[in-house]
């Protein structure tokens, strides 16, 4: 009778414990809890989706409102390509973004364009953009110092339109005041600093042109 009333005890113990532990509570979402993204703990984070999908001003073209990074209509072709640079353009201490953008209009060139993005107020906004040539290859693209510094291929005069080979560095900087884009003067020693400092941004699978898709440490890349 004693060996009955233990098991029938030892039963019930485990039976109990059947019950009261369910495995799926501990896979529960609810339970769960898992750190945001850097870009979206920061209020004035600028997201490459929203890059894919803004409005871009095109000097002397018009506005074009690119679908996951471009645009297409008629022969009128506006795509987001590398390099892409995160950093505090405007001087606001809130990060905007500089990207590049390339124009085909039916014809055989390929007109790049810098474009500088944003953040306001949870908008992103093109403040200005500037061209940069037909074909230009723009190796690296960073933002130091409330300057643009980009590094790219241009034609010298016996290059064909297919293959720029002229190395050099170019700078922009927003005004303020007029909300413009605009070429600078890099000192030497900045001139330097952006050999130093820049690495080329890894080639694109399917051609220079390519919509732009960066990792996103690639894309958080900032000076």
């Amino acid at each position: 009778m004693r060996k009955f009333y233990r098991r029938a005890f030892g039963l019930g113990l485990c039976v109990g414990l059947m019950v009261s532990f369910n495995p799926m509570s501990l896979a529960s979402p609810k339970n769960l809890t898992f750190p945001l993204s850097p870009l979206a703990q920061s209020p004035g984070a600028i997201a490459l989706d929203g890059l894919q999908n803004a409005t871009y001003k095109i000097p002397d073209q018009g506005s074009y409102t690119l679908s996951n990074g471009r645009y297409q209509q008629g022969s009128v072709t506006l795509t987001l390509i590398k390099p892409t640079a995160i950093g505090d353009v405007n001087q606001d201490g809130v990060d905007d973004a500089a990207v590049i953008l390339a124009l085909e209009t039916g014809g055989s060139g390929t007109f790049e364009y810098l474009a500088i993005v944003s953040n306001q107020n949870g908008r992103l906004v093109n403040l200005d953009t500037y061209p940069l040539g037909d074909r230009v290859r723009v190796q690296t693209l960073r933002i130091k110092d409330g300057q643009v510094r980009l590094k790219m291929l241009k034609h010298k005069d016996t290059d064909p339109m297919c293959c720029p080979t002229d190395l050099i560095i170019e700078a922009y900087q927003i005004n303020n005041t007029e909300g413009t884009l605009a070429p600078i003067t890099l000192s030497e020693e900045q001139r330097q600093q952006v050999y130093v400092e820049d690495l080329p941004t890894p080639a694109i699978d399917n051609g220079d042109n390519g919509p732009v898709q960066p990792s996103l440490g690639e894309f958080q890349l900032k000076l």
